[in-house]
Protein backbone atom coordinates (compact mmCIF):
# COMPACT_ATOMS: atom_id res chain seq x y z
CA UNK A 1 0.00 0.00 0.00
CA UNK A 2 1.30 3.37 -0.95
CA UNK A 3 2.07 6.12 1.74
CA UNK A 4 0.60 8.95 2.51
CA UNK A 5 3.25 10.95 1.46
CA UNK A 6 3.92 8.89 -1.99
CA UNK A 7 0.01 9.67 -2.78
CA UNK A 8 0.37 13.69 -2.11
CA UNK A 9 3.63 13.31 -4.53
CA UNK A 10 1.36 10.91 -6.79
CA UNK A 11 -1.32 13.78 -6.86
CA UNK A 12 0.52 16.74 -7.18
CA UNK A 13 2.49 15.34 -10.31
CA UNK A 14 -1.04 14.65 -11.49
CA UNK A 15 -2.40 18.31 -10.90
CA UNK A 16 0.96 19.74 -12.57
CA UNK A 17 0.47 17.58 -15.40
CA UNK A 18 -3.15 18.29 -15.99
CA UNK A 19 -2.28 22.34 -15.50
CA UNK A 20 0.25 22.11 -17.84
CA UNK A 21 -2.02 20.21 -20.31
CA UNK A 22 -4.58 23.04 -19.86
CA UNK A 23 -2.18 25.75 -20.44
CA UNK A 24 -1.00 24.02 -23.34
CA UNK A 25 -4.50 23.76 -25.11
CA UNK A 26 -5.14 27.22 -24.75
CA UNK A 27 -2.23 28.68 -25.84
CA UNK A 28 -1.08 26.48 -28.34
CA UNK A 29 -1.36 29.42 -31.06
CA UNK A 30 1.36 31.32 -29.34
CA UNK A 31 3.90 27.85 -28.76
CA UNK A 32 3.33 27.10 -32.65
CA UNK A 33 3.80 30.52 -33.71
CA UNK A 34 6.66 30.62 -31.81
CA UNK A 35 8.06 27.53 -32.99
CA UNK A 36 7.56 28.43 -36.57
CA UNK A 37 9.03 31.96 -35.85
CA UNK A 38 12.18 30.37 -34.65
CA UNK A 39 12.60 27.93 -37.45
CA UNK A 40 12.46 30.93 -39.62
CA UNK A 41 15.22 32.72 -38.13
CA UNK A 42 17.09 29.59 -37.81
CA UNK A 43 17.15 29.41 -41.57
CA UNK A 44 17.65 33.09 -42.21
CA UNK A 45 20.44 32.79 -40.10
CA UNK A 46 22.13 30.26 -41.60
CA UNK A 47 21.43 31.75 -45.38
CA UNK A 48 23.10 34.59 -44.42
CA UNK A 49 26.59 33.16 -43.17
CA UNK A 50 26.50 31.50 -46.74
CA UNK A 51 25.78 34.27 -48.24
CA UNK A 52 27.90 36.22 -46.49
CA UNK A 53 30.54 33.78 -47.62
CA UNK A 54 29.99 33.26 -50.66
CA UNK A 55 30.04 36.97 -51.21
CA UNK A 56 33.17 37.97 -50.19
CA UNK A 57 34.88 36.06 -52.71
CA UNK A 58 33.42 38.31 -55.45
CA UNK A 59 34.22 41.16 -53.65
CA UNK A 60 37.48 40.40 -54.07
CA UNK A 61 36.84 39.61 -57.72
CA UNK A 62 35.65 43.44 -58.13
CA UNK A 63 38.94 44.56 -57.09
CA UNK A 64 40.80 42.04 -59.14
CA UNK A 65 39.44 42.96 -62.17
CA UNK A 66 39.97 46.53 -61.48
CA UNK A 67 43.61 46.24 -60.83
CA UNK A 68 46.85 46.94 -63.35
CA UNK A 69 47.21 43.70 -65.83
CA UNK A 70 49.34 43.53 -68.96
CA UNK A 71 45.65 42.57 -70.22
CA UNK A 72 43.44 44.89 -68.29
CA UNK A 73 42.55 47.25 -70.84
CA UNK A 74 39.93 43.90 -72.48
CA UNK A 75 38.07 44.33 -69.29
CA UNK A 76 38.94 47.04 -66.80
CA UNK A 77 36.81 49.40 -68.77
CA UNK A 78 34.42 51.69 -66.48
CA UNK A 79 36.90 50.68 -62.66
CA UNK A 80 36.57 54.51 -62.49
CA UNK A 81 32.89 54.10 -61.79
CA UNK A 82 33.72 51.98 -58.73
CA UNK A 83 36.91 53.34 -57.78
CA UNK A 84 35.94 55.45 -54.64
CA UNK A 85 34.13 52.52 -53.24
CA UNK A 86 37.49 50.32 -54.01
CA UNK A 87 39.60 52.22 -52.13
CA UNK A 88 37.33 52.84 -49.34
CA UNK A 89 39.22 50.33 -46.28
CA UNK A 90 36.22 51.72 -43.42
CA UNK A 91 34.20 49.45 -42.08
CA UNK A 92 30.66 49.47 -43.25
CA UNK A 93 27.22 50.37 -40.93
CA UNK A 94 24.66 48.16 -40.13
CA UNK A 95 22.50 50.07 -43.05
CA UNK A 96 25.02 49.99 -45.45
CA UNK A 97 24.81 45.91 -45.04
CA UNK A 98 21.31 45.83 -44.74
CA UNK A 99 20.79 48.05 -48.01
CA UNK A 100 24.13 45.37 -49.70
CA UNK A 101 22.85 42.08 -49.07
CA UNK A 102 19.24 43.45 -50.29
CA UNK A 103 20.77 44.63 -53.63
CA UNK A 104 23.06 41.52 -53.87
CA UNK A 105 20.52 38.65 -52.84
CA UNK A 106 17.10 40.23 -53.12
CA UNK A 107 17.09 42.49 -56.43
CA UNK A 108 17.03 41.67 -60.13
CA UNK A 109 19.15 42.59 -62.84
CA UNK A 110 17.70 44.01 -65.05
CA UNK A 111 15.42 45.04 -62.68
CA UNK A 112 11.62 45.27 -63.50
CA UNK A 113 11.45 48.78 -63.32
CA UNK A 114 14.07 48.88 -66.11
CA UNK A 115 12.00 46.14 -68.35
CA UNK A 116 8.88 48.45 -67.96
CA UNK A 117 11.00 51.12 -68.88
CA UNK A 118 12.41 50.36 -71.93
CA UNK A 119 9.89 47.18 -72.58
CA UNK A 120 8.19 49.79 -75.33
CA UNK A 121 11.62 51.94 -76.38
CA UNK A 122 12.29 51.42 -80.04
CA UNK A 123 15.57 50.61 -80.65
CA UNK A 124 18.29 52.01 -82.05
CA UNK A 125 19.26 50.74 -85.68
CA UNK A 126 22.81 51.77 -85.37
CA UNK A 127 23.55 50.07 -81.36
CA UNK A 128 26.18 47.33 -81.15
CA UNK A 129 25.79 45.82 -77.87
CA UNK A 130 29.01 43.77 -78.11
CA UNK A 131 31.04 46.86 -79.28
CA UNK A 132 28.98 48.51 -76.28
CA UNK A 133 30.69 46.55 -73.72
CA UNK A 134 33.84 45.55 -74.91
CA UNK A 135 36.89 46.62 -73.45
CA UNK A 136 34.71 47.26 -70.13
CA UNK A 137 34.29 45.32 -66.91
CA UNK A 138 30.65 44.61 -67.93
CA UNK A 139 32.12 42.29 -70.61
CA UNK A 140 32.26 39.68 -67.92
CA UNK A 141 28.45 39.77 -67.62
CA UNK A 142 27.15 39.82 -71.35
CA UNK A 143 24.00 37.82 -70.31
CA UNK A 144 22.62 40.80 -68.87
CA UNK A 145 22.66 43.06 -71.46
CA UNK A 146 20.79 40.44 -73.84
CA UNK A 147 17.74 43.20 -73.95
CA UNK A 148 19.44 45.99 -74.09
CA UNK A 149 18.92 47.90 -77.79
CA UNK A 150 19.57 51.71 -77.14
CA UNK A 151 22.59 53.01 -75.72
CA UNK A 152 20.17 54.26 -72.55
CA UNK A 153 18.92 51.15 -71.71
CA UNK A 154 22.98 49.35 -71.26
CA UNK A 155 23.94 52.64 -68.97
CA UNK A 156 20.64 51.70 -67.38
CA UNK A 157 21.75 48.36 -66.63
CA UNK A 158 25.53 49.41 -66.33
CA UNK A 159 24.40 51.70 -63.21
CA UNK A 160 22.40 48.62 -61.40
CA UNK A 161 25.73 46.17 -62.08
CA UNK A 162 27.47 49.13 -60.56
CA UNK A 163 25.16 49.62 -57.30
CA UNK A 164 25.48 45.71 -56.98
CA UNK A 165 29.24 45.81 -57.50
CA UNK A 166 29.40 48.44 -54.61
CA UNK A 167 26.86 46.53 -52.05
CA UNK A 168 29.59 43.07 -53.19
CA UNK A 169 32.52 45.26 -51.86
CA UNK A 170 30.53 46.72 -49.47
CA UNK A 171 29.58 42.82 -47.82
CA UNK A 172 33.39 42.13 -48.91
CA UNK A 173 34.62 44.63 -46.18
CA UNK A 174 32.26 43.60 -43.71
CA UNK A 175 33.66 40.45 -43.69
CA UNK A 176 32.33 37.44 -41.40
CA UNK A 177 31.19 39.74 -38.93
CA UNK A 178 28.31 39.58 -36.31
CA UNK A 179 27.21 43.26 -37.70
CA UNK A 180 27.24 41.46 -40.96
CA UNK A 181 25.61 37.84 -39.92
CA UNK A 182 22.59 39.99 -38.52
CA UNK A 183 21.96 42.31 -41.58
CA UNK A 184 21.98 39.83 -44.14
CA UNK A 185 19.46 37.61 -41.49
CA UNK A 186 17.61 40.55 -41.75
CA UNK A 187 17.88 41.16 -45.37
CA UNK A 188 16.29 37.46 -45.94
CA UNK A 189 13.34 37.56 -43.34
CA UNK A 190 12.01 41.27 -44.74
CA UNK A 191 12.30 39.64 -47.95
CA UNK A 192 8.72 39.69 -49.39
CA UNK A 193 7.66 36.21 -50.02
CA UNK A 194 8.78 35.39 -46.54
CA UNK A 195 6.48 38.54 -44.78
CA UNK A 196 3.46 37.09 -46.83
CA UNK A 197 4.47 33.88 -45.38
CA UNK A 198 4.53 35.05 -41.93
CA UNK A 199 1.14 36.77 -42.46
CA UNK A 200 -0.83 33.59 -43.66
CA UNK A 201 0.33 31.48 -41.19
CA UNK A 202 -0.51 34.44 -38.30
CA UNK A 203 -3.68 33.92 -40.30
CA UNK A 204 -4.29 30.50 -40.23
CA UNK A 205 -3.09 30.13 -36.84
CA UNK A 206 -5.77 32.84 -35.75
CA UNK A 207 -8.64 31.25 -37.51
CA UNK A 208 -7.90 27.76 -36.21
Amino acid sequence: MESGAESSVRARLAALACTLACNLRRHWRWLVGLGLAAVALAIAIELSDRQGRGDIPYGYAVRMTCEPDPESALWSGGCDRVAADIARTDKPSFGELYRAFLMVHHSQIPSPAIRRRFGSVSCEPDFDREKTIKGTRFILAPARFAEACTRTHAQAIMEEIDARDRALLTIERGGLSMMALAAGTLANLSEPLVIFAAVAAVAALWVL
